[in-house]
């Protein structure tokens, strides 16, 4: 990096234009390092060249192509921290600019430590540790991730010391705390999440009081908080059923594996109640991550139910008892029915 004072001499009378521009955006304050460098070369070729150019185009040439080097740098930055992350065992999907990454597959070795590598990638709107090492205090490498909006944490020792970091989280619209160490004082805490949507806090230490709470303070919430097996009775009536879902995924008919999607991506977690209408059983696969290889889960015999916990933009392939394809679900962000229909 060639320091400023020598710079300012050797660009002599462009320096207050270069210096002009700058101040007008913040990215080039941060770029000016590969400036200054695109100077040194662009000088030694304006010497050489016969053409002579005004200092504010001079400038300009200098700026946007340090701006050029400087966008490689980032670049070069992510690209390490996506493998580091691939090495870990997790997985990185990049759209639109944004990033989502899930380790809740083969990354569960990640700790407090390698957390801190993540903070270098910027634009990460969806994060899932669950199941990792992570800890309340690991949480603080998260406090600049100001476009995060889902958060999976569950099955972790997080506990109410991390709220503080999680709390701060400007877009944050989804949470899993499910299976953590939390208590009411993290739900206090995250009164100050107002974009907050949907919270998970099943089989955690967090009370009536401290959920009525939280709803008063964040009234669009929809908290989560499962079966609570102190209050269960030690038998049900026959007749009890699970809640059906209001939303119905979209049912899609195929003759062959190569007309479903070639694979699963990750989102948020939700639940799915597949009910066999056909006259047939069939028999229901997970189309995985990565390879999309398929896993098997269920035979549904006709008229049955199936409970099945999975996440948005997941695929649920349904073939026959000899598993000829028959239809597919892709999976949204809501809970929601799944209905396998009598033609199928």
């Amino acid at each position: 990096m060639l320091p400023v004072a020598p710079f300012r001499s050797v660009m002599g009378n462009h320096y207050p234009y270069f210096e002009k521009i700058c101040s007008c955006n913040i990215r080039l304050k941060r770029s000016q390092s590969c400036i200054r460098t695109a100077y040194l070369n662009i000088a030694a070729y304006r010497k050489s060249s016969p053409v002579k150019y005004s200092p504010l185009t001079f400038t300009c040439w200098i700026v946007f192509t340090g701006l050029f080097c400087s966008s490689f740098a980032h670049s070069d930055n992510n690209l390490d921290t996506i493998s580091f992350i691939e090495k870990m065992g997790g997985t990185v999907q990049q759209k639109g600019g944004h990033f989502e990454i899930d380790f809740h597959l083969r990354g569960r070795a990640l700790n407090d430590d390698q957390l801190s590598r993540l903070a270098k990638l910027k634009n990460v709107v969806a994060l899932n540790l669950s199941n990792t090492k992570i800890t309340s205090a690991g949480l603080v490498h998260l406090q600049d991730f100001d476009k995060l909006r889902w958060l999976h944490l569950e099955k972790t020792q997080v506990g109410d010391d991390g709220m503080d970091y999680l709390s701060q989280l400007p877009n944050l619209e989804y949470l899993n705390l499910y299976s953590t160490n939390i208590t009411d004082k993290s739900l206090e805490k995250l009164s100050q999440s107002k974009r907050l949507a949907r919270l998970y806090v099943w089989q955690t230490s967090v009370t009536d009081t401290g959920v009525a709470k939280l709803k008063k303070a964040i009234p669009q919430l929809k908290i989560v908080r499962g079966l609570d097996l102190n209050k269960l009775a030690t038998s049900f009536p026959a007749e009890a059923e699970i809640a059906k879902p209001t939303l119905v995924l979209d049912w899609v008919a195929i003759n062959h594996r190569s007309e479903a999607p070639p694979k699963s991506e990750t989102g948020i977690n939700c639940q799915l109640l597949f009910e066999n209408k056909s006259a047939k059983s069939i028999k229901l696969y997970w189309i995985t991550y990565g390879n999309g290889e398929l896993q098997f889960y269920a035979k549904i015999a006709p008229g049955a139910t199936r409970q099945q916990n999975s996440y948005a933009r997941n695929v649920w392939l349904v073939t026959d008892d000899d598993d000829q394809p028959l239809g597919y679900f892709l999976v949204g962000e809501d809970n929601a029915s799944a209905v396998i229909p009598s033609e199928a």
